[in-house]
């Protein structure tokens, strides 16, 4: 969204700000420039807040609003949902990264990269206490209206140092250019030496190219599990992108089994067409050389015909083309028994 001259006014003449309170002063404004300006604010992760009566921001609001007065633009949380550039979990899925991770009431967990924090959701209806990192503010703000997590913190998580006391991690990060990996890597050096991460993931991991094997050899080596999301899962988010659930212990346990990569199921063949009785089907190509034969028979002996011009003053006697005999051995074939 680019902000017009009248919402750049407002942000830029008509604020006050305390840490991470932003008062909008002056006179009463216009509602729709008002309903226009608090898109903006909450893009960044403002929230109007009527006990302090004040939008209240997770990071310092001076912060916030930086990148949008230097740029004039602003992606809005509804922009964000339209062009799909986050992509909720699905009830489904989130149950199932809940179930594998065995979360139980008392855990600890974290849910890096938590967007609007369907994953976090599950594990505190689990009964664990979720810290959740999100680095858009915009989305900082929703998981902090939604009060289902211990903190929330905005932050790049890959910047985050790591610190060893989650009993779960439960994500669902980025994949492209193989940022899943990297998160998942980074997010391992978060959990105590029980711990166990489950993460949803991009197909890509289980393929046998340079860019996975660092990290198949990992998930090998700690005795991790991967297993398949179901084709179209994420369909209601906007995405076909075919996706895994990978299961990695912090530390490899006495009765890890080998890791078992799944394999895209390969694409059904048709049935070949029935052509029918081979003997039907070798009688008709026998009639149809024959016909063809006598076609071909006809046409040589017509040319080897002289032909004769005439015109209204005169006749004379055309040059005769002289072509070679018809061949006298016919083309036979002999059908024998048919087996």
């Amino acid at each position: 969204m680019k902000l017009t001259d009248d919402i750049l006014a407002v942000l830029c003449e008509r604020t006050s700000i305390d840490g991470t309170h932003l008062v909008l002063t002056g006179p009463r404004m216009n509602p729709k420039l008002y309903q226009r300006v608090n898109e903006v604010l909450e893009a960044v992760g403002g929230r109007w807040t009527t006990s302090v009566q004040a939008h209240v921001f997770p990071i310092d609001a001076t912060q916030a609003l930086a990148p949008v007065l230097e740029s004039g633009q602003v992606v809005t949380l509804r922009e964000k949902r339209q062009s799909a550039q986050y992509f909720p979990t699905p009830q489904p899925v989130v149950q199932r990264v809940i179930d594998l991770a065995g979360i139980k009431p008392g855990m600890e967990v974290l849910e890096p990269s938590a967007g609007s924090g369907a994953i976090a959701a599950g594990a505190a209806a689990a009964g664990a206490a979720v810290d959740c990192i999100e680095r858009d503010p915009g989305y900082a703000a929703v998981l902090a209206d939604a009060a289902l997590a211990r903190t929330v913190r905005v932050a790049d998580f890959l910047t985050v140092p790591a610190e060893p006391r989650y009993d779960r991690v439960v994500m669902n990060p980025p994949f492209t250019k193989g940022a899943d990996m990297q998160h998942v890597e980074h997010a391992l050096r978060f959990l105590k030496p029980d711990g166990l991460l489950v993460s949803v993931m991009s197909w890509v991991v289980t393929e046998h190219n340079p860019r996975a094997a660092t990290f198949r050899n990992l998930v090998e080596a700690r005795g991790g599990t991967v297993e398949p999301v179901a084709a179209g899962a994420f369909k209601e988010s906007g995405t076909d992108v075919p996706t895994v659930i990978v299961a990695i212990p912090a530390v490899r346990r006495a009765d890890a089994k080998p890791t078992v990569w799944p394999n895209r199921e390969a694409p059904t063949t048709a049935e070949p067409e029935d052509f029918g009785d081979p003997v039907t089907i070798a009688r008709e190509i026998a009639d149809n050389l024959r016909e063809a034969t006598r076609i071909m028979d006809e046409l040589a002996r017509d040319l080897a015909l002289p032909a004769a011009r005439t015109t209204a003053t005169a006749t004379a006697t055309a040059d005769l083309i002289h072509l070679p005999d018809a061949p006298q051995e016919q083309l036979t074939l002999d059908l024998g028994e048919a087996s």
